[in-house]
């Protein structure tokens, strides 16, 4: 009879202290560390939003996420390493938002042409997105410049499958066709810099409008030679 209670008490602790390890608050151990993770990239937007990369130190960062330096070196080596998975955050939420956006655009070329640009300048109107994106990426270390490429050539062949879209007739080749949507997106990212840094001073309408010029010019050279392969 005693061994059976002695048996009996020496089991349930462990069972209790495995328990307090496995969950603290409702949440495991891998969605705290998930939940930290995700405060540190809502300060690393912050914070290299409006310091910069160079101007950002883990003790502000910390600040910001309202975690101490133990928790940053759990998930990032250094701010590099959080700057990375803050661009990387931001580009791909550019990209699920426009490319959500490009299912339901008007049919003519034109008003496709203003709902896309609508689209891009919309989501551009938060300036800490501009400058991790547009601004910090192109000056930050060779690791990061080489994600911000890969990015720029994802946007391209995004905007090359849309031009062969439009244009199924088109016998341009894809090298041709990616020079082309470099040249409108630079083009576009150029003014969204400008807009940003200017304070979003000129209203959507305008910016919107330039840019729409930009873009159907070349537009209407790709029409003509798709007319001619019909």
């Amino acid at each position: 009879m005693f061994p059976d209670h002695a048996s009996h008490y020496t089991t349930m602790p462990a069972t209790k202290n495995k328990t307090s390890k496995r969950t603290y608050g409702g949440l495991s151990e891998e969605e705290r560390i998930q939940d930290r993770r995700e405060r540190f990239l809502a300060a690393g937007l912050e914070i290299f939003g409006t310091l910069g990369i160079k101007g950002a130190t883990v003790r502000a960062l910390c600040r910001e996420a309202g975690l101490t330096e133990r928790y940053f070196y759990e998930s990032f080596s250094d701010t590099e390493a959080l700057f990375e998975a803050v661009y990387e955050q931001q580009s791909n939420k550019l990209l699920e938002f426009y490319a959500s956006g490009l299912h339901h655009l008007p049919e003519s070329v034109y008003d496709k042409t203003v709902a896309a640009l609508n689209l891009l300048f919309t989501i551009m109107r938060n300036d800490r997105m501009v400058r991790i994106l547009c601004l910090e990426s192109v000056a930050a270390g060779s690791e990061i410049a080489d994600k911000h490429h890969a990015k720029m050539q994802l946007y391209a062949e995004v905007s090359v499958q849309l031009i062969r879209t439009l244009y199924p007739n088109l016998t341009l080749p894809d090298d041709v066709l990616k020079g082309i949507a470099f040249s409108l997106n630079g083009a576009c990212f150029t003014v969204v810099t400008h807009w940003m840094l200017g304070g979003y001073k000129e209203s959507q309408e305008a910016v919107v409008n330039s840019s729409v010029l930009v873009v159907q010019g070349t537009m209407q050279q790709l029409s003509i030679l798709n007319q001619k392969n019909k």
